[in-house]
């Protein structure tokens, strides 16, 4: 696994370094900048999984953002605290597949990688539990209306519980490239480009 991590160099950003290359053999880790990782050569961004530190997005203009969404290609984890602005990071980097607390524990921290890593999404927060203007129209009604047929509603509830294609397909007994095709309807349907969105939505 190659991960980059994007933060500033300092005892927290390293134990979590540590953390991550002693959990996995072949785990190598790119600490950088925000600002270095915006000005360097594009061929040096193939990571498999990229990891966030809120705090060093903290003071970046929205045009940073967006340009971090158009260089990262792989999925993202941002490490955050309550205090951060993160639905707006969020709404701002596209692949984004996990948004936690930065002072996770370390099994959850491993196993959030785990799910990003196999194509699921991981949040520190309760999606269902959290009510704002967004989560009141995510219902069984919402769903019937937009179309979604009984199947297709089951597998965005399990999307939203954090459930990859592989834990899904297992579950419904159907292959992960029918459970990717009930998905891509899903999106259509809702009029969405990506799940990370329906998890801002419901925020």
């Amino acid at each position: 696994m190659k991960a980059l991590y994007l933060g500033e160099k300092n005892l927290g950003s390293l134990g979590i370094i540590s953390i991550i290359e002693s959990s996995y053999e072949t785990a190598s880790v790119t600490l950088k900048g925000v600002d270095k990782f915006l000005e360097e050569d594009a061929e040096e961004r193939h990571y498999s999984i990229g990891i966030i530190d809120g705090k060093a997005l903290y003071a970046s203009p929205i045009q940073h953002l967006k340009r971090l969404s158009q260089l990262m290609a792989c999925p993202v984890l941002l490490l955050v605290e309550d205090d951060q602005p993160w639905q707006k990071y969020l709404e701002q980097i596209d692949n984004v597949h996990g948004v936690i607390k930065r002072e996770s524990d370390v099994e959850f921290f491993i196993n959030t990688i785990n799910i990003i890593r196999d194509g699921g999404y991981c949040y520190s927060w309760d999606i269902h539990s959290i009510k704002n203007n967004g989560a009141a129209m995510f219902n069984d009604e919402y769903y019937a209306s937009a179309g979604l047929t009984r199947r297709e509603t089951e597998i965005l509830k399990m999307c939203l519980d954090g459930a990859t294609n592989k834990a899904i397909s297992i579950h419904l007994s159907r292959s992960e490239k029918t459970i990717s095709a009930h998905k891509s309807n899903i999106l259509r349907k809702l009029g969405v480009k990506r799940f990370s969105d329906l998890f801002f939505h419901c925020r």
